[in-house]
């Protein structure tokens, strides 16, 4: 019975001790740090000219951490940054992203960690942006991404401006394009797709855009002409304003749309509760946001 008693405390004493031991070892184990990175600065070179193509040189300056050996991406995407949000989209399958949007890769593996990058740089021809003639305002979308894909962190955004010679929109000619407006209505309490909303009637002519894509455009405010901000994406322009987009591309040099329709629901309609006195401004853009024509402010009353 004592030699019993003896190994059951001697077994309970080895089991405490391995237990310590192994606490004490978990406390002592260093946390791996995440792999990220610390944005300085940006700069680019316009107007270069690399393998006989012109284009723009993308320089930047950052410190990669806990990133030794690692084989990742430098990844640029472009955006529009204007009133019809949207990415550039890829045409030719060479500067191009896995989801099809035009980007720009440079690959790095430090060697270091922290391993400070003084000046990467990376070029982007202009006639990879894939983008008609035109005035365009546009966004760098900078990362570092690992290299099976997945985001490292997120290093700058850089707006820039890109002209591309030959805009319909910039011809001085008896055959400018420009839109005659006729008239706006609009349907209260309708329903469309399960929602309650309103539907905007547009009937205009579109002279001289015969195979331009463009869009009517309708923008939602206050009277007092203070922007009302969209809640989502598919209710909002490129700087959050609610908006409302229908694409069209006139087929003849005199193309008449007696009646374009347009649906906002209400709930997007982003006011407090009340009665609301409104406006919606009623426009025809080019696909780079470029306004053709304003076509008319129409005053309502929304209550809530």
């Amino acid at each position: 019975m004592s030699n019993d008693l003896t190994m059951k405390k001697a077994i309970s004493f080895l089991l405490f001790s391995i237990l310590t031991i192994v606490a004490a070892n978990a406390k002592e184990t260093p946390r791996i740090a995440e792999p990220s990175a610390y944005f300085d600065s940006i700069w680019v070179d316009y107007g270069v000219t690399e393998d006989n193509m012109l284009g723009m040189r993308v320089h930047l300056k950052f410190t990669a951490y806990s990133m030794k050996n690692m084989d990742a991406f430098l990844a640029i995407y472009f955006t529009y940054n204007d009133d019809l949000a949207g990415v550039l989209k890829d045409k030719n399958n060479k500067f191009v992203s896995t989801a099809g949007d035009v980007a720009l890769y440079r690959s790095i593996k430090p060697a270091y960690d922290p391993a400070v990058y003084d000046d990467i740089s990376a070029f982007m021809p202009y006639n990879e942006l894939d983008l008609e003639p035109g005035n365009y305002d546009l966004t760098m979308d900078v990362k570092l991404i690992y290299k099976a894909g997945g985001e490292i962190a997120k290093l700058t955004y850089y707006d820039f401006e890109y002209s591309k010679p030959g805009s319909p929109a910039d011809v001085e000619s008896d055959s400018k394009v420009d839109v005659i407006f006729e008239d706006l209505w609009v349907d209260y309490d309708v329903m469309e797709g399960g929602k309650k909303g309103m539907r905007i009637h547009v009937k205009f002519t579109a002279n001289n855009m015969k195979g331009i894509d463009a869009y009517v455009a309708i923008y939602f405010e206050k009277k007092n002409g203070e922007a009302i901000q969209g809640l989502n994406s598919a209710y909002r322009s490129k700087n959050g304003q609610l908006a409302i987009y229908k694409s069209i591309k006139p087929a003849y040099d005199e193309a008449v749309y007696k009646d374009v329709v347009l649906f906002m629901p209400y709930n997007e309609i982003n006011v407090g509760k009340g009665k609301h006195d409104l406006s919606l401004d009623a426009e025809i853009i080019l696909e780079n946001g470029d306004m053709v024509k304003h076509l008319k402010d129409h005053e309502f009353w929304y209550s809530k």
